[in-house]
């Protein structure tokens, strides 16, 4: 099992920690964290963008998708639509994505001190520890 950080944008992080959001979505145009470096049972970091860790999560399933095309990403978001919650401009941002990985989560929950990590780089998804 690894641990995770997961660098989340408002309002996904409201929408997870609300519950309506189940599924963490990461579109990519290349093999980057979290693709292939995920997995059942890992433990997710859920930190809000330029604040503080805020929550913590379990993954209980993960699904990887590669050779993407838009109309595959747009396909992929609308079969997924309930769980990932997402606002309505994201495929414009995400169609020209060549790989992606759905995160369902589960057992989430805030944390009242969370730890503190010294990030300072812009990657999104952090692989902390195997």
């Amino acid at each position: 099992m690894a641990t995770h950080l997961a660098i989340l944008r408002e309002p996904y992080l409201s929408r997870i920690l609300m519950g309506v959001k189940t599924i963490e979505s990461r579109f990519l145009r290349m093999r980057t964290a979290p693709y292939g470096r995920v997995a059942v049972d890992d433990r997710l970091l859920l930190k809000r963008s330029g604040g503080p860790i805020t929550a913590t999560a379990r993954v209980a399933k993960v699904a990887l998708y590669d050779n993407l095309t838009p109309a595959r990403v747009a396909a992929l978001i609308d079969q997924h639509a309930a769980g990932l919650c997402l606002d309505d401009d994201v495929l414009d941002r995400v169609q020209h994505s060549r790989y992606a990985v759905l995160i369902w989560l589960s057992d989430v929950a805030p944390i009242e001190h969370p730890p503190i990590l010294n990030k300072r780089d812009r990657r999104a998804w952090v692989v902390l520890e195997s």
